[in-house]
Formats: C-alpha cells, structure tokens, sequence
C-alpha cells in the first residue's frame, strides 16, 4: 500500500514538473515568402506559446538588409499562452536586396524566444522592384531587337560578302527574338504565373513566323 502511493506521488511531482520543463516556441502559421516586392505591405503571421503561461513582454522583428537593422513591434498579440498567442507584423515597405531576419518574443520573466530557433540560422528572403525589372526588360528589348540583329548582319555580311543580305537580317532577328524571350523568362520568372510566361512565348513565336515568312 506504501508502495503504490509512493509511486502515485511520484507520478503527481512528475506531472507537475513536465510543464515547467517544456520551452516556449514561436513559429509561421503559414510558410514565410522568400521573395517580396518594393513598396507593397505585406502582413506576417507568426504563433508564440508559452506552456508556463507567462504574459509577453515584447515581440519583434529584426530586419537585417544593407540598410541597417530596424526592429519592428508586432501590432497583433491575441489570444493566450498556453494555446497560442497570435503575432501579427505588418511592414509597409522592405529594402530592395538581400535580407537576414528573425522574430524574437520576450515574457515576463526575461525568456527570449527566436524564430528561427537556432542563433546561427536566420530567415533569409530577397527582396525586388519590378520597376526595375521592366525597365531592364525595355532597355533588353532594344538591345534585343535592334542592336544584337544589327550586330549579327554586320558579322554576317562581313564573312560572307556574297551571301543574301536579307538572310543575315533574318538570322539577326531570329537570334534577338530568342535572345529577347531568354531575357524575359529570366526577369519574371519568380513572379508571375506560367500563364504569363506561356503569352510570351507565343508572342516570341508570332515574331518568329513574321520574321521566317516575310520576303
């Protein structure tokens, strides 16, 4: 009879020393992007849960890119502890380039906790001005459609005096097509859907059938 209440208190210490051995943790509900935009708001969407219960203290998020290192403040925190708290972060504008970020949560007590957990790791994601990517795509365009055809007539006809001169311009327009469509993949891959893509392609094709048909 000693003996199984002996084990039964051994059970009810266990039982009430567990909670306090598990750690806080604080992790996306729903997977973070790897690749954003200038000048858009994006709205992230973290949980923190304490087994202890212990109240939050603060929750940031560290932005480390080449212009500097701002922390901001989650402006959602709701729910409870135990459960799952809801942190919710909404930057307006991220820095074009390269970044290397984390979340930490800090309770009452002084317990940080960091998304990603390990110290080493960081949230690493990109981020891009399609501006940019379409000007790029503009000035490849021309470079692409008349530069790179010009250029390749000029070998052409330089080579082979005797040859058409109209082959050599079509070869040329030929070659910045594809040159042209390369480029455009290239840029707008990461952002915009296959559908897109497959319109370009068919435009790159269109070019081709007038290019190859014309006399």
């Amino acid at each position: 009879m000693r003996l199984t209440r002996l084990v039964c208190l051994l059970f009810a210490a266990l039982a009430l020393a567990l909670p306090s051995l598990a750690k806080p943790e604080i992790k996306p509900t729903e997977e973070l992007k790897s690749l954003y935009q200038t000048n858009v708001k994006y709205t992230l969407h973290l949980e923190y849960k304490d087994p202890d219960g212990y109240a939050i203290k603060s929750a940031k998020f560290h932005d480390r890119s080449k212009d500097g290192e701002p922390a901001f403040d989650a402006q959602k925190i709701s729910g409870s502890t135990e459960a799952g708290i809801e942190l919710v972060w909404e930057v307006t504008s991220f820095a074009k380039g390269d970044h290397t970020s984390y979340f930490e949560v800090e309770n009452e007590k002084g317990v940080k906790t960091r998304y990603p957990s390990n110290e080493k790791e960081n949230y690493a994601f990109v981020v891009e001005s399609l501006v940019d990517k379409w000007i790029v795509m503009g000035v490849g365009l021309l470079i692409c459609l008349f530069m790179l055809p010009f250029l390749v007539y000029l070998i052409a006809r330089s080579a082979n005096k005797q040859g058409n001169p109209s082959s050599a311009a079509r070869i040329g327009l030929i070659i910045g097509i594809f040159a042209a469509l390369a480029l455009f993949i290239f840029q707008f891959l990461s952002w915009y859907s296959p559908l897109v893509l497959v319109l370009g392609g068919v435009a790159a094709i269109f070019l081709l059938v007038v290019v190859i048909t014309r006399r």
